[in-house]
């Protein structure tokens, strides 16, 4: 089943607020009565909160106990403030992020969910605060492909250029909102229309020429500066107490990636789910599918 926008428009009120994080606002949207078992999701690389609705919807319909589900636009997304001049996007950035936010909302333990990006996010702070975490869900988040020592050297030189040359000038203008959904069912083309729609309603602000750009900063299309050691991904993942979920999607090219055994293998309580169906973005492909899989693991 797809969500359609009428669906999504009729979905319980999600309740919004905007958590100061050491002076850069951080937009965080909630689903549910607070002081009930928190469920926290932190999105993808150039995603917003708003991506989470489906399964939001999904999730509350499956569970038997109510939950407080929140869900932060990361850092330079959706809503949420843009780093200051000269300053840049680094995970450590990201998991201090969600250390103060859960802290600000008075949370000791959660579960976590996180896709892609916020996969990688979620792993970090579980490793990082392993006795926070109750659950942890990785949706396509097993961390981006391990880099080398030799790599590092190209990756400064890239990354310099990068933020000269692009910056934050290189902004993708588009006619239209609807224009904006069109692009967002190109890179999925499993999404729905209408979805694709409200997504690009809130993921989309207009220039001062009338033309309309994504919210998250264009720094991010920039290459980071810190290449990706899987060496150092492992000690963090070593170090997660809690029980594990990983899911990924059948038709993901993520799926086929050689290099994730490592990563698997060094959780010591982990369980692996393929989702048919689906390809990266599972929230959005097969919400019902996913939330079933979360519904039982989390034991709601």
């Amino acid at each position: 089943m797809r969500f359609p926008s009428k669906e999504l428009s009729e979905m319980s009120e999600p309740r919004e607020q905007t958590i100061d994080v050491r002076g850069l606002p951080i937009h965080v949207i909630e689903w549910g009565e607070t002081g009930r078992r928190p469920v926290l999701l932190v999105h993808g690389f150039l995603d917003q909160a708003n991506s989470w609705r489906p399964f939001v919807a999904a999730l509350q319909q499956a569970a038997k106990q109510p939950l407080w589900i929140i869900a932060p636009d990361c850092r330079g997304h959706g809503d949420s403030g843009w780093v200051g001049a000269g300053g840049y996007y680094h995970f450590p950035d990201y998991v201090s992020d969600i250390d103060c936010v859960v802290q600000t909302l008075g949370i000791e333990r959660f579960a976590l969910i996180g896709h892609s990006m916020g996969g990688t996010i979620s792993f970090l702070y579980a490793g990082t605060f392993p006795g926070r975490v109750t659950d942890l869900v990785l949706i396509e988040g097993i961390g981006p492909p391990g880099m080398n020592f030799s790599d590092a050297p190209a990756r400064m030189t890239k990354w310099i250029t990068d933020v000269r040359e692009r910056g934050r000038h290189h902004f993708r203008a588009y006619t239209s909102v609807e224009a904006g959904a069109d692009q967002l069912q190109q890179t999925n083309p499993r999404l729905n229309g209408g979805l694709a729609l409200d997504l690009a309603r809130t993921a989309m602000k207009q220039n001062g020429k009338g033309k309309w750009v994504w919210k998250f900063d264009p720094l991010h299309r920039t290459a980071a500066p810190q290449p990706f050691y899987t060496a150092q991904t492992l000690e963090f993942l070593r170090r997660i107490e809690c029980p594990v979920l990983i899911v990924e999607g059948k038709e993901s090219r993520q799926t086929r990636r050689p290099d994730k055994q490592q990563r698997y293998d060094a959780i010591a309580n982990h369980r692996r789910i393929v989702i048919d169906d689906a390809g990266h973005m599972v929230h959005q492909d097969r919400p019902e599918a996913l939330a079933a899989a979360v519904r039982d693991f989390l034991r709601l």
